[in-house]
């Protein structure tokens, strides 16, 4: 890290740097920070940061699995208004993963999906289900015209 020379009203002042610093697997008793003027000689300051008692966040996977499921046929919508909408047989893999929980229930889901994955069929199913639940709305009469 290189600081760049401050006006002579600032020399006297304290600097404050911030920063990012990665931590890595096995975690070190501490770090050590220098910080060195490219400009000044004889301009640096080191600070020890401990990692004694450093809490950090869960570990969580980046991602779900892709499950080694069966194809799920697209009559499992038990809609002949819906089915007729495509012209596939059955769904694929991420839409066959995510079919219950976007079509018949209310959790809330973050698909990332690489493009011609299948995420807009998957958001059809939300919206199927959003029908499904407000049979009367007046939105899905001329959605579905």
């Amino acid at each position: 890290m290189l600081l760049s020379p401050l006006p002579q009203v600032k020399l006297k002042e304290e600097q404050t740097l911030v920063f990012t610093i990665p931590i890595f697997d096995p975690l070190p008793p501490q770090y050590y920070i220098r910080a060195i003027s490219d400009r000044w000689l004889a301009a640096e300051a080191v600070c020890a940061i401990s990692f004694q008692h450093l809490i950090l966040p869960e570990h969580h996977p980046p991602h779900t699995e892709l499950l080694d499921l069966q194809p799920l046929p697209i009559t499992a919508l038990k809609s002949p208004r819906y089915e007729l909408l495509y012209k596939f047989t059955h769904f694929n893999p991420v839409q066959t993963q995510v079919f219950h929980t976007l079509y018949h229930s209310d959790h809330n889901v973050l698909l990332g999906a690489p493009t011609g994955s299948g995420k807009t069929v998957a958001a059809e199913l939300a919206i199927f289900r959003v029908f499904n639940e407000y049979p009367n709305a007046k939105v899905r009469e001329s959605v579905l015209q």
